[in-house]
């Protein structure tokens, strides 16, 4: 698969993310991290460093996200027994 044709999978993934958080889904923080390892690859590859950097950071918020999603949602499972 070619370059260009892996940008499009990536944006897919991204807005696919996108509805899944519309939906308080921790799914979509899943894709998104998933994504975002994906965009990361592509900008080095195409050496935009900036936007590589941007994703690494939203990597990083994926991942508080991913951890502050979870944490809640056993406490809610929690409290509903």
């Amino acid at each position: 698969m070619d370059i260009e044709n892996i940008s499009w999978v990536l944006v897919a993934m991204s807005l696919m993310g996108n509805i899944f958080v519309v939906k308080k889904n921790v799914i979509g923080q899943w894709l998104w991290a998933a994504a975002n390892i994906g965009w990361i690859y592509y900008d080095l590859t195409i050496e935009a460093y900036s936007q590589a950097f941007l994703f690494s950071v939203y990597l990083c918020l994926c991942a508080w996200g991913i951890v502050s999603w979870t944490r809640e949602d056993r406490r809610r499972l929690a409290n509903e027994q």
